[in-house]
């Protein structure tokens, strides 16, 4: 502690603080432990001078004893002390600092006392990923892909710990420096994507590098190797060792999503009614089908930019979309809710109308996927041959429409996160 934070104590207890001392000083007792700690330490002082005050006075009336000008203020403080202490870990939940965002999730199931929907905004702690695949931005711009069965310790924006499973880390240069611990050692980036694999019964942690560069340190001996592409290493039991060329794959399955193309800002919705402004959102791609009131239908188009990418050097090809939730009543839906998506090669402009935009007739059916009329939340999409050779092609355009309708009016409308949605990762191609 300083002079000047001692200084603002003794202030305090003195009850001689301005308003905005007075302000200095909560900030200060909320973030520093020693300030806490010395606070307590001098009311506790205080408190035994004023019960041998009362001794004294107590043998003799003649004899009086003049307490620190602090000392009536000083059990206030004391209480709320107390209160801070016993609420310690509540408190800094809910008010440490948030180091990461869930950006998507694929059939994942969690055990976690973190929040694990996508666009939870994390503290650090433990995540727990039991099955699938989930997608974790923190905010040094790392990017974190954990596939279950996985369990990784957030520490800061700058450094997470592998506990066990696998994970792969995509690292831009504004995070170059980024730290993966595991059991036995640790990866330092040095602007790259690696994939790591720990297996903590077996004792062994892998490292494999797909693009760039890494350090791998040894814990036990401190001696650092260096990583390359398509390189990699293991750490079994404490003893290092490079593994040949394409045994990466026996060692680490890791890279299964390795390269993901975000929809573009020319994606939208139009609606049969062409009242744009009324019924539609930059936020949301919206879809909806109506026998009833037909003229509230509901598209979406999707377009990507794959000009970096070669699809034909892919197995798999996957279309993801993130629901979220939207107006309507979920009730006056069928149990389930069947979804089309078309490959189109039209362009468009902003602001289509319904007639001007790209229609299914003219269009490929590439695949379906369908949602319980009870889910708001989830990750959605095809993973087919149609949508794989479609793409190959050099196609990158796609439609959405939703067969079946609503049983009643008023049915609810899906969305799913466009690129401007604030807590949703928009629709992405994920080359496998």
């Amino acid at each position: 502690m300083t002079e000047e934070e001692k200084e603002l104590i003794l202030g305090y207890l003195d009850n001689r603080l301005s308003a905005s001392q007075f302000d200095s000083l909560q900030a200060l007792l909320r973030e520093n432990k020693d300030a806490r700690s010395f606070l307590l330490d001098l009311s506790t002082i205080d408190t035994k001078l004023d019960d041998f005050s009362l001794s004294v006075d107590q043998e003799t009336s003649a004899t009086q004893t003049i307490p620190f000008s602090w000392r009536e203020y000083a059990w206030p403080v004391v209480a709320c002390l107390l209160v801070l202490f016993l609420c310690t870990s509540g408190y800094f939940l809910l008010s440490a600092p948030k180091i990461a965002t869930i950006q998507s999730c694929e059939d994942a199931a969690w055990e976690s006392d973190l929040p694990t929907t996508p666009g939870s905004e994390l503290t650090s702690g433990f995540l727990k990923l039991r099955t699938g695949l989930a997608s974790i931005e923190l905010r040094s711009g790392a990017n974190l892909i954990l596939e279950g069965p996985a369990e990784v310790n957030l520490i800061s924006p700058m450094k997470i710990r592998l506990v066990s499973g696998m994970a792969i880390l995509e690292v831009p240069e504004s995070a170059i420096g980024f730290v993966l611990e595991t059991p036995d050692g640790y990866a330092i980036d040095y602007g790259t994507r690696f994939a790591v694999s720990v297996d903590p019964i077996k004792n062994v942690s892998s490292f494999e590098v797909i693009d760039g560069e890494i350090g791998v340190h040894h814990q036990g001996s401190g001696s650092e190797v260096r990583l390359v592409d398509n390189q990699t290493i293991s750490i079994e039991k404490g003893i290092v060792s490079s593994l040949k060329e394409g045994e990466g794959e026996k060692k680490i399955s890791a890279s299964k999503v390795t390269k993901r193309v975000f929809a573009g800002n020319n994606s939208t919705s139009i609606i049969r009614n062409d009242q744009r402004d009324l019924y539609l959102a930059d936020d949301v791609l919206l879809v909806k089908s109506s026998d009833i009131l037909p003229s509230f239908d509901r598209r979406a188009l999707l377009e990507f930019d794959i000009s970096e990418v070669d699809p034909t050097q892919y197995k798999k090809i996957r279309l993801s979309l993130n629901l979220v939730p939207a107006h309507g009543l979920r009730s006056h839906l069928p149990e389930e809710n069947i979804f089309a998506v078309y490959g189109i090669k039209e362009s468009w402009e902003a602001r289509l109308s319904w007639s001007g935009a790209p229609q299914i007739e003219q269009a490929e059916k590439l695949g379906t996927f369908s949602i319980p009329r009870s889910k708001q939340f989830g990750n959605y999409g095809i993973e087919t041959d149609e949508l794989k050779q479609f793409v190959q092609s050099g196609n990158s355009k796609l439609l959405i429409i939703r067969e079946t309708f609503e049983t009643r009016g008023s049915g609810m409308i899906h969305a799913f996160a466009n690129n401007n949605h604030p807590r949703f990762a928009p629709p992405v191609l994920e080359f496998y």
